[in-house]
């Protein structure tokens, strides 16, 4: 609120409603980066626990089961979940069905393969509703994209955690563009823009 109010405070008397909408428009977008550069501070993880609390859009031991997700990542899958359920394919592929991917079928394996078995959809840009994927580990992993910072190149990754011999965790945290192998695209919910810098022409 101080923010908005120092820049109502400072912002000149329109004269006309093109002055008012560019105006407005400057006040969303100052708002906008200074919101979005507030989650960057730390480099590592915003929120890690052993149960739900790091997770999104309800997403728990009891409503893990509640779409197609289950019948190929859930605990009777190959590789188990441990205890309390952990599991990242499984929360990976369960937003991508919360957000409206059909039931493909099929399971891409583990963390690992996701991205060997989707090579057809996968890449190095990011997207919000992607997902991040690692080959590299004993079974590598997956990550659910719930932002994207263009102006620093860093990813909002969300994830549950599989790990093995322990209970897993559900985590979130900011991590550089450049951190996953590569990005997932099957139900993206923006349209992925290009790395390089866009150039806004200037009206004269």
């Amino acid at each position: 609120m101080a923010i908005t109010e120092r820049l109502r405070t400072r912002a000149p008397r329109a004269k006309n409603p093109g002055t008012i909408l560019r105006l407005a428009l400057a006040v969303t977008f100052v708002l906008g980066v200074v919101v979005t550069e507030a989650g960057t501070a730390s480099a590592s993880y915003l929120c890690k626990s052993s149960g739900y609390a790091c997770t999104i859009d309800g997403y728990s031991a009891t409503t893990m089961t509640n779409n197609w997700a289950a019948k190929y990542y859930g605990s009777d899958t190959k590789g188990g979940i441990g205890s309390p359920p952990h599991n990242c394919t499984l929360f990976a592929a369960w937003m991508l069905a919360r957000n409206g991917l059909p039931d493909p079928g099929r399971s891409w394996g583990y963390g690992d393969q996701w991205g060997v078995t989707l090579a057809a959809d996968t890449n190095h840009t990011p997207a919000v509703g992607a997902i991040a994927w690692y080959d590299g580990g004993t079974m590598g992993h997956v990550a659910y994209v719930e932002r994207v910072n263009w102006l620093n190149h860093t990813v909002f990754l969300v994830s549950d955690n599989y790990a093995a011999n322990s209970q897993g965790y559900t985590s979130n945290e900011w991590a550089p563009f450049t951190e996953p192998t590569g990005y997932i695209h099957l139900r993206d919910l923006t349209t992925p823009q290009p790395l390089a810098r866009r150039h806004v022409r200037r009206r004269p």
